[in-house]
């Protein structure tokens, strides 16, 4: 396989509380702005909608128009979310690793690009600009569909955008039912699934990887030959 997706939350991440964000993305964004703006948070959820849906919009897409400074708000969140989370080493290691195979790597998951890269931060694996690790981001708002991930259409979405060959697609995941059903239903051939109290190193059921660490994938995959990955399809932002 020349492409793996990968899930984050529960896959990259491991909670350390009950919510990634004690407090909502957007509840940070409305404190900013009654703060900056001296106005009701009634007035500034009304403004946000006037530039941008936020069913379907990453919040970071809108703050130019709202005058709110992304690095600002990069920063609150990240205090946030560095409280809620951490990122096992396992993870740390296969993703810095993976490009060794030559071995592009995607989020497939419900973050949008930012909020995957925040996520990242917390392991020093991506900052506000980007990470050198993946290729691109799918998140549940790249397809404009309000269901996001949970749309059936989200991983054919993923396959077409990407030109993505589904026979040499890996998708890796924590949850059978999110991530293992609708990737193996969009005919991706690949699937891994983690789950980091399972007793085994890895089982195999059904043509699934059934893991207890990303170290074991990665070691089980094959180093993709250069000239068949330069031939990879597009990038996502």
């Amino acid at each position: 396989m020349d492409v793996a997706l990968i899930d984050i939350d529960g896959t990259i991440t491991a909670p350390i509380r009950n919510k990634d964000f004690a407090v909502s993305p957007l509840e940070h964004l409305l404190r900013l702005m009654t703060q900056s703006e001296y106005v009701s948070q009634e007035a500034a959820l009304a403004k946000i909608r006037q530039v941008g849906d936020i069913e379907t919009s990453c919040i970071f897409k809108l703050l130019a128009p709202l005058g709110i400074s992304a690095e600002l708000y990069w920063n609150v969140l990240q205090q946030d979310v560095k409280a809620g989370m951490i990122i096992p080493e396992d993870a740390v290691f296969f993703i810095k690793a993976l490009k060794g195979k030559n071995i592009k790597l995607f989020s497939a998951t419900t973050n949008s690009r930012m909020a995957t890269l925040l996520k990242l931060s917390v392991g020093g694996l991506g900052d506000i600009n980007g990470s050198p690790y993946f290729d691109g981001y799918f998140g549940g708002d790249s397809f404009a569909d309000p269901l996001g991930k949970w749309s059936p259409e989200f991983f054919p979405s993923i396959l077409k955008a990407g030109r993505f060959d589904p026979e040499r697609t890996l998708m890796i995941g924590d949850d059978p039912a999110r991530d293992m059903l609708p990737a193996l239903q969009a005919g991706i051939a690949h699937v891994a699934i983690i789950d980091r109290h399972q007793t085994e190193n890895i089982l195999h059921k059904g043509g699934v990887i059934f893991i207890n660490s990303l170290e074991f994938l990665y070691h089980m995959l094959e180093p993709v030959p250069r000239h068949i990955q330069e031939m990879g399809g597009a990038k996502p932002s």
